[in-house]
């Protein structure tokens, strides 16, 4: 006669071991999206305000003003984002089809410009006058573009493949930046590896820092990049960690934006973020996948609440 397991011992084990399998998972999750670093370095700038905040943006200060605020005539795959201090406008850009679309500072959709002659076109950044360049990621390429205050069309140029290495096509050159003060371009690739890099006037790439101590890094992906010029800090924007990370000079984390729910007067996540972009009042902009516009500004009088999605 087979021995039956008693009921009562076999559904006291069951509760057990979910719970040991949702302890292993948490924990696994919060080793890939290394937790316990970014709660490190989020207590200790917090803790460094007197110092820190003087000498950098100060991220925890921010608060979002404008939230998923849809962008009318761009369906899906919003990718890049820029400033144009000259026209006041931010310029994104979107990857199929490859064009790009002005937006005033309130996430009103001012004008669509189709791109020929690029593929994939992930980054935007704002060099000068009307020249942008545009970032390619399949084929890890660079195009110049020239935008008057009229076109609906440009035809990029191609200035540069990088060499890079990568383990899919998908997972190359995500963004391009202008960095004004030292005149270079700025130049990340996505991950697997995460890198930063340098272009100044060649197609020699110099690699900036990405310290991987413990905790320097602590993001899994960058999708964006934009300097702050006053204090010459990066800022680094994570899709999949859903965070911008302020980063000094010398690569180490001074303050974080994580895009949670509940944070930053934030009602919902960020879905999908995918564009970063400041301009020079502070004002800090962000666009994510599908066809998202978000405001983030330092309080003071004239900010208003923040608005959601169709209001």
């Amino acid at each position: 006669m087979t021995n039956a397991m008693p009921l009562a011992q076999t559904s006291s084990r069951m509760p057990r071991c979910a719970l040991l399998a949702a302890l292993v998972v948490g924990a696994a999750l919060g080793v890939y999206f290394q937790l316990p670093a970014m709660t490190y370095y989020w207590g200790q700038s917090l803790r460094q305000e007197a110092q820190l905040r003087p000498v950098s943006l100060w991220l925890p200060a921010y608060q979002a003003t404008i939230q998923g605020r849809p962008l009318r005539g761009v369906e899906k795959n919003l990718s890049g984002l820029t400033f144009n201090n000259g026209t006041g406008t931010l310029f994104a850009s979107t990857n199929s089809p490859a064009q790009i679309v002005e937006l005033s500072v309130e996430g009103e959709v001012l004008r669509i410009i189709r791109v020929s002659g690029a593929q994939d076109t992930e980054g935007i950044a704002h060099v000068e006058g009307g020249r942008f360049m545009l970032s390619g990621g399949r084929h890890n390429a660079l195009y110049a573009v020239d935008i008057g205050p009229d076109s609906r069309e440009v035809q990029a140029r191609e200035l540069v493949r990088l060499p890079l290495d990568t383990l899919h096509s998908n997972l190359g050159v995500e963004t391009v930046s202008w960095d004004e003060s030292a005149q270079r371009l700025l130049v990340g690739q996505e991950k697997w590896p995460l890198r930063l890099l340098s272009l100044r006037g060649n197609p020699r790439v110099e690699p900036i820092w990405l310290r991987q101590d413990w905790g320097a890094l602590f993001i899994n992906d960058l999708a964006s990049v934009t300097t702050h010029a006053p204090t010459g800090n990066l800022l680094l924007l994570s899709e999949e960690s859903a965070m911008v990370v302020e980063y000094d000079p010398r690569g180490m984390p001074v303050s974080l934006l994580p895009l949670w729910r509940g944070l930053h007067g934030l009602a919902r996540k960020i879905p999908q973020p995918e564009g970063l972009a400041l301009a020079p009042d502070g004002s800090l902009f962000i666009v994510s996948e599908p066809n998202l516009f978000y405001r983030f500004e330092k309080p003071r009088a004239a900010a208003r609440p923040g608005t959601l999605a169709g209001e």
